[in-house]
């Protein structure tokens, strides 16, 4: 992995910048504070996204900006690749937003989870370290940020091999170890449980014996009972058949005995009936004979003769009686105009003025008025003495057509009684007929019954034998079916409880046979814990131990090399002990890390971390950071002499990208390019 390029957007002390890493050793120059780090936290931030605990976006947003981003350009091997990450303030703080990965410019735009599968899938590490402890590698192999540089030195011991297990990916070893006890406990407490569950498997197999017994026995027994119950029923079944024969007589001869009491009903009703029927004809021939004298000279045709009279008279006058209307209408009309001329002849007489022309009235006019008026009163008095002859002719008519309508309509009502007298006459002749044929029938009816009650009464007396000879019959039938049921009830009872046992001998059967296989599990279960605790957990032990002791001959190697290179003093030696921590001598006498002075503190830290990086990239083959490494202020409280032995180390490790953070001007002579870093007014550029 060769670092080309970080653009940087709104991240710590910097608003917007581009810097490029040439390959070689590279040294972040600037003082204390200028902003070199933040370049470095920018690198893993755009490798591996925000990790909790480690890097928070609030940490890398620049205070007062809402977004910020970082993008980086790397290769690897032939490949080009560019990462960008972006970050935004929300109200609940700073959030990844998705970013985007580009391989040989094929483009993935993806959720900061799905990058960050991706770039440690391109930069090859282990798969089972990538949820372990978040960029664990990446701190021991390419960068430490400079505080946590010589955490390690101080973590206890336990800690520290655990650390190297998971940076070597051999914690699976210890994990194998530790998952194997407790399979072997697990394995203890299943063998103890299945011990307890076979310690009743000899009185299982006893009680299956005297249950098996009892089998044998219950199905001897049945065997004979259901022989009896057998023959039980055939004789509850002949007994039965008698029953029901005698039954069935019975139930003839019941209805022999309603039949009979039903004729005797009938016979007694038909007789009554008869009687009265007799009696009602007598008096329907009398009432005949008295209508018959009713109705002699009796013309039902002269009735309807009349009854159509009577309209056409009405109708005739309603006519006279309209004429007789008109006439006196006429008459007013007349006398009206009589009168009118005799006023008029009155009135002329004594008038100058003519009051129809309004002219002065001479001799000669009144007597023309005069003679034109009584010619008019003659013409009304004819007129009128027409009418009143009229009037009387209409009159006389009048009054005797509504004579003729008096007798008409009393005529009508004389017929209309005799009609009703008619109408009773054809139904009482009716009557006289139905109440023959009823007479008649009746008489039949009492002579069929008295036959059938003769008959009857016969087959009545002898019903008190059979209901005795059927009481018996019942008597034996419910004895018989006692018997029976009582059988049928021991038989059931038997075979229930046969059945009850056979299901027991069966579930006994079935848990001696599953015990069986318990004991057969038992048998294996003791057999894996033997092996496991026996041989397993130790060869996975020798196999730890053997890869620790090759990491550790390597690493104590390499740990002391570099160590005597960084600080040659005779007096002061270090090495590695079994739980990799550093043992310091001094004059020949071992002595603590914190009685080091601050230069010397830092060899032993820079050895152990160059060590530590060389290792890790010869165990671990599929890692392709091995070209890179990333030194945060390794020289702390160097003497001058020591940064001069600090260019021959970086020449030792022959890595093909190293970049450097100091603030020591005797390190720009250590190095192939130089990137300087100054803040100025809370901004960080690069020169």
């Amino acid at each position: 992995m060769i670092i080309n390029s970080l653009k940087l957007r709104n991240i710590r002390s910097y608003i917007d910048a581009s810097i490029n890493f040439p390959s070689g050793s590279v040294l972040l120059s600037g003082d204390i504070g200028s902003g070199k780090t933040s370049i470095l936290l920018a690198i893993e931030f755009a490798v591996f996204g925000i990790m909790k605990g480690v890097l928070s976006g609030n940490t890398l947003l620049r205070h007062g900006a809402t977004h910020g981003s970082v993008e980086l350009a790397f290769s690897l091997g032939s490949d080009r690749v560019v990462i960008k990450r972006s970050l935004k303030k929300t109200p609940k703080g700073v959030v990844q937003e998705p970013g985007t990965l580009s391989v040989n410019d094929a483009v993935f735009e993806g959720t900061p989870q799905e990058l960050k599968a991706r770039i440690l899938e391109l930069i090859g590490y282990p798969e089972a370290l990538l949820t372990k402890s978040k960029s664990l590698i990446f701190r021991y192999t390419v960068f430490t940020p400079q505080e946590e540089m010589k955490r390690i030195l101080y973590e206890s011991k336990e800690d520290r091999l655990d650390i190297l297990r998971k940076l070597f990916n051999i914690d699976k070893y210890k994990r194998v170890k530790e998952n194997s006890f407790n399979y072997v406990r697990e394995l203890k407490s299943r063998i103890s449980v299945l011990q307890g569950k076979l310690e009743i498997l000899p009185d299982k197999k006893q009680e299956l014996e005297e249950h098996t017994i009892e089998v044998e026995g219950l199905k001897e027994k049945l065997e004979d009972k259901e022989d009896e119950l057998k023959k039980a029923k055939q004789v509850f079944e002949h007994a039965k058949e008698s029953f029901e024969k005698l039954e069935k007589e019975l139930d003839e001869l019941k209805k022999a005995e309603q039949k009979y009491e039903v004729g005797k009903s009938e016979l007694s009703s038909s007789s009554a009936q008869l009687e009265k029927n007799q009696a009602e004809l007598k008096k329907v021939n009398s009432l005949l004979d008295e209508l018959l004298k009713g109705l002699e000279g009796f013309d039902i045709g002269r009735a309807e003769e009349i009854k159509k009279l009577i309209p056409e008279k009405k109708q005739e006058l309603k006519k006279i009686e309209q004429k007789l209307s008109e006439i006196n209408s006429r008459k007013s009309e007349f006398k009206t105009k009589k009168e009118a001329s005799e006023i008029i002849i009155k009135k002329i007489t004594d008038l100058d003025i003519c009051p129809t022309c309004q002219q002065k009235i001479t001799l000669k006019h009144a007597k023309e008025v005069n003679a034109r008026e009584q010619v008019i009163i003659k013409t009304c008095e004819n007129n009128l003495a027409k009418l009143e002859e009229f009037e009387k002719k209409f009159s006389m008519k009048k009054k005797t057509i509504e004579q003729e309508i008096d007798n008409y309509i009393k005529g009508e009502k004389e017929l209309e009684a005799k009609k009703v007298k008619l109408e009773a006459l054809e139904e009482k002749k009716q009557r006289k007929k139905g109440l023959g044929k009823e007479v008649s029938e009746l008489k039949d009816k009492v002579s069929r019954n008295k036959g059938l009650i003769e008959e009857l009464k016969e087959k009545v007396e002898k019903a008190s034998d059979k209901k005795e000879e059927f009481e018996k019959a019942k008597q034996e039938l419910e004895e018989k079916r006692e018997e029976k049921n009582k059988l049928e009830k021991l038989v059931v009872e038997k075979k229930t409880k046969l059945e009850t046992i056979t299901k027991l001998v069966e579930r006994l059967k079935q848990e001696i046979e599953k015990m069986k296989q318990e004991e057969k599990k038992l048998y294996q279960l003791k057999e894996i814990k033997s092996w496991v605790q026996e041989h397993f957990i130790n060869l996975v032990d020798v196999i730890e131990k053997h890869i620790l002791a090759r990491i550790y001959s390597e690493f104590n190697a390499f740990f002391q090399e570099w160590f005597n290179t960084l600080l040659e003093d005779e007096a002061l030696s270090v090495r590695l002990d079994e739980y990799f921590s550093p043992v310091i001598e001094q004059n020949g006498y071992e002595t603590w890390l914190e009685n080091l002075s601050g230069g010397e503190k830092t060899s032993v830290a820079l050895a152990y971390r160059l060590a530590l990086n060389k290792v890790i990239n010869d165990f671990l083959s599929t890692i392709r950071t091995r070209d890179l490494i990333i030194l945060d202020e390794p020289t702390d409280g160097f003497s001058s002499e020591q940064l001069d032995r600090v260019r021959e180390v970086l020449n030792q490790i022959n890595i093909a990208q190293g970049i450097i953070v100091s603030h020591e001007a005797k390190m720009e002579s250590f190095v192939d390019s130089i990137i300087r870093v100054r803040k100025q007014g809370h901004e960080s550029r690069i020169y």
